[in-house]
Formats: structure tokens, sequence, C-alpha cells
């Protein structure tokens, strides 16, 4: 008699969920589709033309947790005018068109720290024969600069902009000089660079005298006075520095699996790492490529990825370019500044690094209540609920 019951009650509120779905065609269309119900966030990105930044701008492209609003290009391992005409065909190639992109500065705020010319090469010709983008671009570099650029983005938004920064702080410095209040429009500043509590890479400098710096990261240390700038300008920064890139490392699976995804994103991320594991890993299989700029953009996706530790955090802008002019220094017994990430795991994560361009790592929002498909949902919902009701008391 109790089965019988369930029976005709779960027909009953199946055909009556699926009766109103019929009878309302038009109610039912003009509901939000699956997915729409997700608040994407307005972002920024800025990168100085780097192979992981470049990366970690395919992984936040296709990341519908946001909404990329303009594209900055720092002064660094770029030079900015060449680069970013570079963007505008990566842009052409992916499909994607109305994002404006505009460049900086060629040079530091203060002083003349530079990228090895050699480093630099390869960035002018976006890693080609690895990458092959299309001849043409779609559209063309904005007229304005990456400053005005992120103060009009930044003053335009009807709410709150988030911020990745893979480069020099050149940037960012230039359009807090232009406009400091929108500092209290910035809910999240996501860097990568700086080493806390471990050695930096300067050392890896082709300049005998600089690679003697063992304590800097180039991202600070090409613009020590503009990171300084953004460091004590009052901004909610989340830093990513090598202390949490030094432990995630992506391999030729990952560059396999992300080249198998078949997006354009992925595709270009897998040509980017083959470039990486090639040129900077040596081929060597032991050897993972950290993708520096992927990881903090992770962090900036995945709150599971890191937990953060608050540390005020300062960069020595006095000291010599070749001892320690650019080292972040986490200053003990003092206010925290910044959101600093020094232990990430990939197995925080609901995917692996292989699925890191594929559907399994993106969110699958619930339709709406109100919707026909959430309606029909909820229906099947409860009738479970009610199901496991009748098992516990039979």
């Amino acid at each position: 008699m109790k089965k019988s019951f369930f029976k005709n009650h779960l027909c009953y509120l199946l055909l009556s969920s699926l009766t109103l779905l019929v009878t309302s065609p038009i109610a039912f269309l003009s509901q939000p589709a699956f997915g729409s119900t997700l608040n994407r966030t307005p972002l920024i990105l800025d990168d100085d033309g780097s192979q992981d930044g470049m990366t970690a701008w395919a992984y936040i492209l296709q990341n519908p947790k946001f909404e990329v609003k303009a594209m900055t290009i720092s002064q660094g391992l770029a030079r900015p005018q060449i680069f970013g005409n570079n963007v505008m065909r990566m842009l052409a190639g992916l499909g994607i068109t109305g994002i404006p992109v505009a460049v900086g500065r060629e040079t530091p705020l203060s002083g003349n720290n530079t990228f090895p010319d050699a480093f630099r090469a390869d960035t002018d010709t976006f890693w080609a024969p690895f990458t092959n983008l299309p001849d043409q671009a779609l559209e063309t570099v904005d007229q304005r600069s990456a400053a005005q650029l992120l103060v009009d983005t930044i003053n335009q938004s009807p709410e709150p902009v988030e911020i990745l920064m893979t480069g020099s702080a050149t940037n960012i410095a230039d359009a807090l000089t232009l406009d400091p209040s929108i500092a209290k429009k910035i809910s999240r500043l996501e860097i990568m660079g700086g080493a806390v509590f471990v050695p930096g890479n300067l050392r890896e400098h082709l300049d005998p005298i600089l690679k003697q710096n063992l304590v800097s990261e180039f991202n600070i240390w090409i613009d020590p006075v503009a990171a300084q700038q953004v460091f004590s300008a009052g901004l909610p920064i989340s830093l990513t520095p090598l202390d949490a890139t030094n432990q995630i490392g992506f391999t030729r699976a990952d560059q396999a699996a992300w080249k198998a995804t078949g997006t354009p994103e992925s595709i270009l991320a897998s040509q980017l790492l083959d470039y990486a594991l090639t040129n900077i890993s040596g081929n060597d299989p032991l050897i993972p490529n950290p993708a520096w700029d992927l990881v903090a953009a992770i962090n900036l996706s995945e709150p599971s990825f890191c937990q953060p530790t608050p540390l005020n955090i300062e960069v020595n802008t006095d000291g010599k370019p070749e001892v320690n002019q650019g080292q972040t220094v986490a200053i003990p017994n003092q206010p925290p500044n910044t959101n600093v990430c020094l232990n990430p795991s990939l197995a925080n994560l609901p995917f692996t690094s292989q699925e890191l361009f594929s559907d399994k790592a993106k969110p699958h929002p619930v339709p709406e209540a109100n919707s026909g498909l959430g309606l029909f949902a909820a229906v099947a919902s409860a009738v479970l609920l009610r199901k496991r009701s009748y098992k516990q008391t039979t």
C-alpha cells in the first residue's frame, strides 16, 4: 500500500511539473539558461608579455567566473609596443573581440633594471614556431595609455574590479598616480611576484654581476619603486610569490591533455607549455615547468587552492640591483597589507592539472528556482527527498 502510494505521488509530481512546462512555453523560454545565474567578476589582466603570463590569460579567458574588461601590457620581459600587436593577433586567433588592449611605458618608474635581450627575443616573436598566430589582427591596440585604460575601466565598472598583475607593477603604479581614488574600487589585486622566504630567481640573470642578487624575483626587481607604491597603497593584495610557484609544476602530460581538450585557449596554452618545457626546463622529463603566472591565476580563481597567510610586505628600493634591490621583505609585528600564498596544492582542487581547461574545472550553477528547468529540478529533488523519507519509515 505504501509503495503504491509513493509511486502514484511521484507520478503526480513529475507530471504536474511537466504539464507546467508544456502549458507555459513562453514563460519557460524566457527564463535564463543554465549557467546564466553565475555572477562573473569583472577583471583586468596586466602582464609584461611573458609565456606563462599568456598561459594564465588563456586560462582566464575561458573561465566563466570572470569577465575580462581590459588588458594592459607593462614593461618588463616584453617591449610593450611590439607585444601589444602580438596580443591583438593572439585574440584574433582565439576568436575574441571587444576587449580593449593598451600598452604602458617602455621603462620603469625609476632606475634602469631590465631583462636580458636574449630573454626578450622570443617574446617579440610570440614564441614562434611553437605558436602560430594569424597574420592579421581583427582590432588594433587602444590608443590610450595602459594607465588611462586601467583608470577608465575601473571607474566605469558598476561594481568593484579585480586585477591579475603578472608582470611589473609599473602600469598599476601609474594608474594609481593618475587617479588615486581607483584604490577603493579594486576588490582584489592578485600579484605574481616576489620571494618571501625562499631564494629569488634573479640569480638566473645572464649578467654575471646582476645574477649575484640571490633574494629578488624578476617581476618586482624590474621596477621596485612601482612595486613598493602598489604594496603601500592600501589595496586588497593577494600575493603568489616564488614560495608558492616553486611547489607547482606542469609536465608533458599536462601539455598533451590541454592540447586534447581542443579549445582555442587550451591549444594555445599547450603550445606555450611546450615552449617552456623545451627551452626553460631543457626537455628534461624530471624538470616540470612552474608556469608561474598560471599558478597566480589559479589562486585568483580557486579559493581552496591556497590558504592565505597575512603578512606585511615591503619592497627594498634602496639596495643595489646586484645585491638586494627588489627584495620582498616580510616585516614582523606590523599590520598585514598582503595575503600571501605560501603552500598551494593542486590536490585541494576538484579537478587535476590536466583538466585545467576542461569542463571539469568550470562551475556548473543550478538553474534558478523560478525557471522551467529549475522548477523541474526542484520537484525532482523534492521527490528524491520524499523517497528517502519513505525508505526510512518502512
